[in-house]
C-alpha cells in the first residue's frame, strides 16, 4: 500500500488524537500544587495540635512536638477543647492535666459523652468522690485506656479485698499498671499457687492488704521466690514468711550475697548473717553504704561487739541522723533490745 493510500487513515488518526485533551502549563501547575499539598497536609496538622499542647495544656515546644506525633490530625480546636473542660469541670488542674497528657496526649481526641462521661459516672455509682477519681485516673491510666466493665470488675475485685478505697488508691499510686493486671489469668493463679504452697488464708490476706504486689508476679517467679524464702530457712509457718517473701522479691541473689560478704567483714559468720536475716529480712534492703556507717559507728564508738549486733539486727534498722541528741548511744541501743 502506497503512502497516497494510507493518507486517509493517517487523517483519521490525527483527528482523533486531536480530541485527547492537553495539559496546560497552568493545569499543570495546580495539579503539582495539589498534591504537593496532600503531601505536606500532615506537616499543619501536626503544628496545629503541637501549638494546641503548648497554648492550652502548658508543654514545652519541644514536649509538644514528640507528643504530637501520638495524637495524629485535628481538624479544630473544639475536640481537644471538650476533652480539657470534662477533665477541668471534674477537679483536675493543670498540673494534672499536663503529667495525664504528657503519658496519653491522645486522649485529647477521645469522645466525652461515649466514653469519658460514663467512666466517670459508673466510679462515682461505685462511691468514689471527684478527687478521688481524680487521683484514681492520674495514676493509673488504665482507667480510662481499658474496656470500662473490666475496669469496674478490677476495682471492685481488689476493693473487696482490700477493704477500703484508701488502700486501693494508695496501691495503684505505687505502681500505676495495677490495674492492668489480669484477675483471671495472674491474679487468681497466683492466690491458688500461695494455697498449694500451704499459705494460711491468714498470711494471704497479709499478703493481698500489705505486699499485693507479690501476687502481680508470673507465676515460675513467684513459685521461685517461695523456694528462696524456705530455703534460707524461714518456715512458712513462720511469722516472717510474708516479710521475707516480700523484701527478697526486690533483692537479687548477686545483691544479698554483696550483704553476706559485707557482714563477715566485720566478723560475722554465715550462720551469724542468716540468722540476723531470719530475725530482720530488710536489712540486705538497706544500702552498703547505710550499714557501713553504721556499723562503724556502732562498733567503733560505741563498742558494740559484732556478735551483740547480729543477734539484735533490728538495732541497724535505726536512723543515726534522728537519734535523740541528748541520749547516748549505749542507752538508745539499751532500749530497743
Amino acid at each position: 500500500m502506497t503512502l497516497m493510500n494510507r493518507s486517509p487513515y493517517v487523517s483519521l488518526l490525527f483527528k482523533a488524537l486531536a480530541f485527547i485533551p492537553r495539559r496546560r502549563p497552568a493545569d499543570a501547575a495546580v495539579f503539582l500544587s495539589a498534591h504537593s499539598y496532600s503531601a505536606a497536609s500532615g506537616a499543619p496538622q501536626s503544628n496545629l495540635m503541637a501549638d494546641y499542647l503548648v497554648s492550652s495544656c502548658g508543654f514545652d515546644p519541644d514536649e509538644a512536638a514528640k507528643a504530637s506525633k501520638l495524637v495524629g490530625r485535628i481538624e479544630s480546636r473544639h475536640q481537644p477543647d471538650s476533652v480539657l473542660g470534662f477533665f477541668k469541670s471534674h477537679g483536675f488542674d493543670d498540673a494534672q492535666m499536663k503529667r495525664v497528657l504528657s503519658v496519653n496526649p491522645q486522649w485529647l481526641l477521645l469522645d466525652v459523652e461515649k466514653n469519658l462521661a460514663p467512666r466517670f459516672r459508673a466510679l462515682q455509682d461505685l462511691g468514689f468522690s471527684c478527687s478521688e477519681i481524680t487521683h484514681l485516673v492520674s495514676s493509673n491510666n488504665h482507667v480510662i485506656l481499658h474496656q470500662l466493665q473490666n475496669v469496674l470488675s478490677k476495682i471492685q475485685f481488689w476493693q473487696g479485698i482490700l477493704g477500703s478505697k484508701d488502700l486501693l488508691m494508695k496501691l495503684c499510686k505505687r505502681n500505676r499498671w495495677f490495674l492492668g493486671y489480669s484477675i483471671e489469668k495472674k491474679i487468681q493463679p497466683n492466690i491458688e499457687i500461695l494455697r498449694d504452697f500451704g499459705i494460711t488464708d491468714q498470711k494471704l490476706s497479709m499478703i493481698l492488704r500489705h505486699h499485693p504486689l507479690l501476687i502481680t508476679k508470673k507465676a515460675e517467679t513467684l513459685k521461685a521466690l517461695i523456694s528462696r524464702v524456705e530455703g534460707l530457712g524461714v518456715a512458712r509457718t513462720s511469722g516472717m514468711f510474708v516479710q521475707t517473701l516480700s523484701v527478697l522479691q526486690c533483692i537479687s541473689e548477686k545483691n544479698f550475697k554483696a550483704h553476706l560478704e559485707f557482714f563477715k567483714g566485720f566478723g560475722w559468720s554465715e550462720d551469724d548473717f542468716l540468722a540476723a536475716f531470719r530475725k530482720s529480712p530488710v536489712i540486705v534492703s538497706l544500702s552498703l553504704k547505710c550499714l557501713q556507717r553504721k556499723m562503724e559507728f556502732l562498733v567503733n564508738e560505741t563498742g558494740c561487739a559484732p556478735s551483740y549486733l547480729a543477734r539484735r539486727p533490728g538495732i541497724l534498722r535505726m536512723s543515726l541522723e534522728k537519734s535523740h541528741p541528748h541520749s547516748s548511744a549505749d542507752s538508745t541501743i539499751s532500749d530497743l533490745t
